[in-house]
């Protein structure tokens, strides 16, 4: 009997480890099912532009491991864009700007998450960590696929995912650029969200809006320049008359010149 106890002892552990690996990877495979893809028309076998869920994208003829295989041109080759939604989920229009810019967009869907609650306003350690495990999720998916230029990723975030972007500090070789979007690269009640993380070589573009209520805020108030100062390619932006909203057709024309810029060093 205590042979019998000792054992089970043992395995409880064992077996509560598997069981979270198992949710693990439940999420990760659910956010991809999830992630959004936005593909240019110039690039697609039909003509068509590309906007659809990884899941949806499978049911096409896609797989799992390429959800595109078969609804490209031949030898297609996309500078593609990890794209990280706010807070409440809605991708606002970014993708379909970029699209236009000729850049495929992959946006992981944080909510594809069983039971994710909505985090505006109450972003905790755990949400940041769920974003940058989608982030990095996304990346691992992306990795090797054949219509991926090999040239160089961005990241790129809005508001809460603006947050996350500006905290991955293991960020891949890969991502040549990382973009800020609505997030103020400062927190003075939390030093697991002030200043910036990702890697000093890499090329950092960040904007905010002059009038975006972050940047008045007694705790997050003001906007990325001092996290970025000393870095060899990086861009401040403070943008008048701009909410927190994204910026307009000018500032995207310049973040796509950027990025373009940092994939080429």
């Amino acid at each position: 009997m205590k042979s019998a106890t000792f054992w089970r002892s043992l395995a409880l552990p064992f077996l509560l480890a598997l069981a979270g690996c198992d949710l693990l990877w439940s999420d990760r495979d659910d956010v991809w099912a999830g992630t959004r893809v936005y593909v240019p028309w110039t690039a697609t076998g039909d003509g068509q532009a590309i906007d659809a869920s990884v899941r949806d994208l499978i049911a096409r003829g896609g797989t799992e491991g390429d959800p595109l295989a078969g609804l490209l041109r031949p030898d297609t080759r996309l500078p593609v864009i990890v794209f990280l939604h706010g807070c409440s989920g809605d991708m606002a229009g970014v993708p379909e700007l970029f699209v236009k810019k000729g850049f495929a967009v992959v946006a992981p869907w944080s909510f594809a998450r069983p039971d994710r609650p909505a985090s505006c306003g109450d972003v905790g350690p755990e949400t940041l960590r769920w974003r940058l495990d989608e982030a990095r999720w996304t990346l691992e998916r992306l990795r090797g696929l054949p219509w991926v230029d090999s040239h160089g990723l961005a990241l790129m975030g809005a508001s809460e995912g603006g947050l996350a972007a500006a905290q991955y500090a293991d960020l891949p070789a890969a991502v040549a650029a990382v973009v800020i979007m609505g997030w103020t690269c400062t927190d003075r009640e939390n030093a697991d969200f002030d200043g910036l993380r990702v890697p000093a070589d890499r090329a950092v573009y960040a904007v905010v809006g002059a009038d975006d209520p972050l940047v008045v805020s007694a705790r997050l108030g003001g906007d990325c320049g001092y996290a970025l100062r000393g870095r060899a390619m990086a861009r401040n932006q403070v943008i008048r008359g701009l909410g927190h909203a994204v910026p307009d057709k000018a500032v995207i024309d310049d973040i796509a010149a950027f990025i373009e810029e940092a994939r080429r060093r």
